[in-house]
């Protein structure tokens, strides 16, 4: 009881701190720039963190690791297929974020992905069924309880399994944030709940402009 009120104290502290944008980045420093950083809530300037090599599988079974988020922006949400309300919520929000930047004429492309953080139950095949009801062209992804762990350390995500009701029946309790990964591989910060397509799209641009004149 002890160990769990702990884990659930540390999923909180984590969760307000997400949301508040506090995390340690360590990699390309942008501040010799002489680009105006743009104010963007959510997203620690100017040190993104890279994303080491990771191993987990796709909703088809096959292998996906840092190099499927290279050449591409990736928003990244982790959930799970039972949940009741914020993923699918979150990645119908998602779907039309990704449908509306592809209408723009300069938008760059854009890939949604959705990690499982529960393994166990959430199969290939039962990814690929949950994340078909969204859009076609959403990315699911599991794995292994080891793979999908070691991922979501690297982006800082904390996901506690609750204690099963009935045989079979449990919840997670998860993040609502969505991860921007640039093209680079790169985790650049986060959108925090409540999330507004507009409003992502919005920043997003602004984060996109940004990073191009940086390169």
């Amino acid at each position: 009881m002890k160990n769990r009120m702990l884990l659930t104290a540390l999923f909180v502290i984590v969760c307000v701190a997400l949301g508040a944008g506090v995390g340690i980045y360590t990699s390309r420093d942008y501040t010799a720039s002489n680009a105006v950083k743009p104010a963007v809530e959510g997203f620690l300037w100017p040190n993104p963190r890279i994303i080491q090599p990771f191993s987990v599988v796709d909703q088809h079974g096959n292998p996906f690791g840092l190099e499927n988020l290279t050449g591409q922006w990736s928003f990244m949400f982790f959930g799970f297929t039972h949940c009741p309300d914020i993923c699918p919520i979150t990645l119908s929000l998602l779907s039309q974020v990704q449908k509306k930047l592809a209408e723009q004429d300069t938008a760059d492309k854009v890939q949604i992905i959705f990690v499982s953080v529960d393994p166990k139950r959430d199969t290939p095949e039962q990814v690929a069924d949950y994340v078909s009801y969204f859009s076609k062209n959403l990315i699911g992804l599991t794995g292994t309880e080891e793979q999908i762990a070691g991922l979501a350390r690297q982006i800082g995500v904390v996901y506690i399994v609750n204690d099963e009701t009935a045989p079979g029946d449990y919840s997670v309790d998860h993040s609502a944030s969505v991860f921007l990964i640039s093209p680079a591989g790169q985790w650049l910060g986060l959108f925090s709940a409540p999330h507004e397509v507009d409003d992502i799209i919005n920043r997003f641009n602004t984060i996109s402009e940004y990073i191009k004149k940086q390169e």
